[in-house]
């Protein structure tokens, strides 16, 4: 009976404590704005918190690029990032070529474009860098 009892009171205090342990040994997730796609799905874009990571994405063979930019939230272009080819794999830029200050609100703008000509067929997202 005195086990029991012992047992009763210790096995809150050890549960809170293995709770408390676990979150502080877990690291927070990377913010980031998830996949998005133009108007027609033609290409489609990211952005990862870590490394600051932009990626294009030419994902129909229509003699298109992908575009992807990256605006402040009123809509002023901070940079971009071309996708110049249709095979499968994307086009990336890190921190080193733009680095987004952590906790801001940004946009992510997923277009189509052709050489020298203006996006197209674009979409934009608000996300938090």
């Amino acid at each position: 009976m005195r086990t029991t009892r012992l047992f009763t009171h210790l096995l809150p205090t050890a549960t809170l404590g293995a709770v408390a342990a676990l979150a502080l040994s877990t690291t927070p997730a990377s913010a980031n704005s998830g996949w998005w796609y133009s108007g027609t799905s033609a290409s489609k874009g990211c952005f990862t918190s870590y490394g600051d990571k932009t990626t294009a994405c030419d994902i129909d063979t229509d003699g298109y690029k992908a575009l992807v930019q990256i605006l402040s939230i009123r809509d002023s272009l901070l940079y971009r990032v071309v996708d110049n080819y249709n095979d499968g794999k994307c086009t990336s830029r890190n921190a080193s070529y733009f680095n987004l200050q952590e906790g801001a609100t940004y946009q992510i703008e997923v277009c189509i474009v052709k050489n020298g000509g203006r996006p197209l067929d674009c979409r934009a997202h608000p996300f938090t860098a």
